[in-house]
């Protein structure tokens, strides 16, 4: 038996509308300006106001971020809970960065000149301006830095090597000599400043691997001693070397015993 439709029915399927399917909807195209600017040349624009302290130079910070160049908007990098230092960035996003509170975010419009240059890297060409969208999530700073006091800071003797040195505390143990291993404790800091740069403790320097300079300050000092040594000055006219930070060194004598003899 066949169906029979009412002609009700037939004029209700005839009539019903078609529905199409809906546009795709296309991104929203990327914000690529920033509104204040900076005396450095680096411009930004705050998305969303942060809480707190603001990261210094020598902090770590975590972040999410997405880099884009600003040619065409394209995204060259992103990443999300990512850790850094803020001083191991191009020099216009970590001047951003000190710009930002955690829980801020920032667009950060920079100029190829504080970013990668004349010269580029993997996927930014030459000369690009670069825009980065930051959200900072949290940062540590590191406690800062020894500082060596001031009276023991400068060299008041020199030899005639040129080698500068200050007595801090004398001791009257036994003086290294070429064929002994010298166990010190050292500090190398900046002259100026008198903030340490590194230490080392219970370090093994046999004498006859030292360098000339150092292998002198050694020998002048006995066990149990402490000096301040201020290596000998670039020559007059070395700009190269004159522009290098004044290192001086802090040395404690600790013990001198026969180095081990070298098959």
């Amino acid at each position: 038996m066949s169906k029979i439709f009412s002609p009700l029915l037939v004029t209700a399927l005839l009539s019903t509308p078609v529905i199409a399917a809906p546009k795709p909807v296309k991104p929203k195209p990327p914000v690529l300006s920033c509104k204040i600017a900076t005396p450095e040349g680096l411009s930004y624009t705050v998305i969303k106001a942060g809480k707190g302290e603001r990261p210094g130079a020598d902090a770590k910070v975590k972040v999410n971020y997405k880099g884009m160049l600003t040619a065409d908007g394209s995204e060259f990098d992103s990443g999300q809970n990512a850790d850094f230092k803020v001083g191991g960035v191009i020099p216009g996003f970590a001047q951003g960065l000190q710009l930002m509170q955690p829980g801020g975010s920032y667009r950060l419009c920079i100029p190829s000149k504080l970013g990668y240059g004349e010269t580029g890297t993997g996927p930014i060409p030459a000369n690009a301006d670069l825009v980065f969208e930051v959200d900072l999530l949290s940062f540590t700073t590191p406690p800062p830095k020894p500082v060596v006091p001031l009276a023991e800071r400068a060299c008041s003797n020199t030899t005639g090597s040129g080698l500068g040195y200050l007595a801090i505390k004398q001791g009257n143990g036994k003086k290294p000599s070429e064929t002994d291993m010298a166990l010190v404790d050292f500090t190398t800091f900046d002259g100026k400043t008198g903030v340490s740069l590194e230490k080392r403790e219970w370090e093994k320097i046999p004498l006859s691997q030292a360098t000339a300079v150092f292998v002198e300050a050694l020998k002048m000092m006995q066990v149990g001693s402490s000096y301040t040594f201020c290596l000998p000055k670039p020559k007059e006219g070395d700009a190269a070397a004159s522009a290098e930070p004044e290192i001086n060194i802090r040395v404690d004598l600790l013990d001198v015993r026969p180095a081990p003899v070298l098959d």
